[in-house]
């Protein structure tokens, strides 16, 4: 038997518009509270413990017992290559940071710096900083330096809003409002989920009588532009055919250097296969004041030349055309512990998507590096004969 439910019109209007709001938001019903979030973000921030100063940093890979550590670049970027520096994990234990192995991002106020441990520690959860918008909560966790009153770096972490996204100087594009302090820099940016969608690096301010005043408003680097610079660096995947031939050597120096170019090819790889110059060269550590670039026909460019030769090549691509990158390091020699010469092949598979194959293009290069200020940088690149 069927009952007549009437309802009132006001009352159907009110039902309607809680679902309408229910349908249109529904990472409300999905947020954490509060202390799920201090929870979270304690576990994986750190405290980096360079000799200069200290700052944060945020756990967000793990590769059997070695931990990658986002921070900022300015917290680290006084360290040499054998200096002594450490990361403090929630556990309050001390873990010596690997010097000459940390990678800086080209154009950006970041570093990725590593430790081993055979102790379990949980890595942070990334989200997507473009789904961000100006009003959403984020937190900032971090270790405020010791100052008159709080004797020593502590823990912290403070609730506020996105007030603004942009593109800014060394990466920097979210702008919020939350309470930092100096030592919080390298420190995560967190959703209401608990998700990492940001690296904490400055407090937007002006000097008054040459005492520094704050503004009220921070400036951090979103986590996608991470991605889009070191989008393998960050993420667990499985090793794939386009890997880097192993080299053997009883060299620490050239150990070091070979993780690094492991990094460095992992992430380049997907760059160049995407065909979008600009970003590729914002990417690569090129010394751009003394960079040549020498073809197999003995024509030589320079760093301006290359971009816009590169630029114009890819523009000519159909965008149906999809590319597959690899590169098989034949030679690696090191004349001292900051220069390295690089001789790899390079291999360049496409197809016609969805995948009709339709050639495969190889070509060898030698590549010089050296070791600048702490951060390898490429100084020379010379083609040989295509194979």
């Amino acid at each position: 038997m069927m009952t007549n439910l009437k309802l009132p019109r006001r009352r159907l209007l009110q039902m309607a518009g809680g679902l309408a709001l229910t349908l249109l938001w529904p990472h409300q019903a999905y947020g954490q509270t509060g202390r799920q979030i201090r929870d979270l973000a304690k576990a994986v921030t750190v405290l980096v413990s360079p000799q200069s100063s200290s700052g944060s940093g945020v756990l967000i890979k793990r590769e059997g017992n070695s931990y990658y550590v986002l921070t900022a670049k300015h917290v680290i970027e006084s360290t040499r290559a054998g200096e002594e520096a450490d990361v403090i994990t929630a556990d309050g234990q001390s873990h010596a940071i690997n010097t000459q192995a940390i990678l800086y991002l080209s154009g950006v106020d970041l570093a990725l710096i590593r430790f081993d441990s055979d102790r379990n520690y949980p890595v942070a959860t990334l989200g997507n900083s473009e789904s961000i918008s100006e009003t959403d909560t984020v937190y900032i966790a971090g270790f405020p330096l010791p100052g008159q009153a709080i004797t020593s770096s502590t823990f912290t972490i403070t609730k506020g809003a996105i007030t603004g996204k942009g593109q800014y100087q060394r990466g920097y594009g979210l702008i919020y409002d939350n309470v930092t302090q100096p030592g919080m820099s390298g420190g995560p940016i967190l959703t209401a989920t608990g998700q990492v969608i940001g690296i904490h690096g400055l407090a937007e301010g002006e000097r008054v009588q040459g005492v520094a005043i704050k503004a009220g408003l921070n400036l951090g680097v979103p986590i996608n532009t991470i991605l889009d610079l070191t989008p393998l660096a960050l993420k667990q995947t499985p090793k794939a055919d386009s890997s880097p031939t192993p080299i053997t050597s009883t060299s620490d120096a050239e150990q070091t250097f070979r993780a690094f170019l492991d990094q460095h090819y992992a992430a380049m790889a997907p760059l160049v296969e995407t065909r979008d110059a600009a970003r590729l060269f914002n990417y690569l550590p090129i010394d751009k004041e003394r960079f040549r670039y020498t073809q197999h026909t003995g024509v030589v460019q320079n760093y301006n030349d290359r971009v816009a030769g590169a630029s114009k090549f890819f523009a000519k691509k159909s965008t149906r055309e999809k590319w597959k990158l690899s590169y098989e390091i034949t030679d690696l020699q090191m004349p001292t512990a900051d220069q390295a010469i690089v001789s790899h092949i390079e291999t360049v598979k496409w197809s016609f998507w969805p995948g009709i194959p339709r050639g495969v293009f190889r070509r060898r290069e030698i590549i010089s590096w050296e070791r600048i200020n702490g951060q390898w940088k490429i100084v020379s690149v010379e083609e040989g004969e295509r194979l």
